[in-house]
């Protein structure tokens, strides 16, 4: 059956190719980004994600409902700390709950976090005193207060944040039958895969890469995210699911050092 999917990040990389998957399977695609992409047949429109104010205009001028909501946008470290933890957390929050209520009953919401959220664990108390902020202002003052307890860098931090909230608005959608679930990629090959290079080192990545024979592409992380927002495992919910080609698992289980 057809469905209403309305996501972020349709532009490029692993969007693009969630999009064009999307509507090859005959679903109508909306995509918010910051600019247009490739994504033929999906209705394209533009939304900073960084700016609250271009969110709740961009939420404004949507009709509904959506059988799912997939987020995917996001931005390397590189890019600052502040527009991080904006683009990849708070710009992802805002839109998540300002189109809550657009989201029909029995929907899914799919986000993507990363390998890198994978210890959210380790800073549970300080995800959730930034979860407990409200909104853009509360949360970057809170932010710029605490960015240099929290002991990690903002884009671990933000994909993190993503990771418990998605456990948290799991809790949410029970109601009304939503599942909220993330994806957690390994380093995909997409247009900002040198940025994260740089932020992790060249050796570092090569490591990573080696652990499974390739890196991975856009096409494998659409796949994951395409089970979620058609929500063909209808009692998933909640959960935190690495698509690394096995990476993390060789890791833990000791078969690739």
């Amino acid at each position: 059956m057809a469905k209403n999917i309305l996501m972020t990040g349709g532009a490029s990389g692993v969007g693009a190719a969630t999009a064009a998957m999307l509507l090859e399977r005959g679903h109508t695609v909306t995509s918010l980004d910051i600019k247009t992409g490739p994504a033929e047949g999906a209705d394209q429109r533009i939304c900073d994600l960084s700016d609250p104010k271009a969110i709740d205009a961009a939420v404004a001028a949507l009709d509904g409902p959506y059988d799912a909501l997939v987020n995917i946008a996001g931005v390397p470290g590189t890019v600052g700390a502040d527009l991080t933890m904006l683009v990849n957390f708070f710009g992802l929050r805002h839109l998540t709950e300002a189109v809550w209520d657009k989201i029909a009953d029995g929907g899914a919401v799919a986000n993507v976090a990363s390998i890198a959220g994978n210890q959210w664990r380790k800073r549970r108390n300080e995800i959730g005193a930034l979860l407990a902020t409200k909104g853009f202002d509360d949360g970057m003052d809170w932010w710029r207060g605490a960015a240099d307890q929290v002991g990690i860098d903002a884009y671990t931090f933000s994909k993190e944040a993503v990771v418990v909230y998605t456990m948290v608005m799991a809790g949410r959608g029970l109601e009304r039958n939503i599942a909220v679930n993330d994806v957690g990629p390994g380093p995909v090959d997409t247009p900002i895969f040198p940025d994260f290079t740089r932020d992790v080192g060249e050796d570092l990545m090569q490591q990573m890469v080696d652990m499974t024979g390739r890196a991975g592409q856009p096409q494998d992380i659409a796949e994951a995210l395409v089970v979620l927002a058609e929500r063909q495992i209808s009692w998933l919910n909640g959960q935190h699911i690495i698509v690394d080609g096995g990476m993390t698992a060789g890791y833990s289980a000791g078969w690739r050092k």
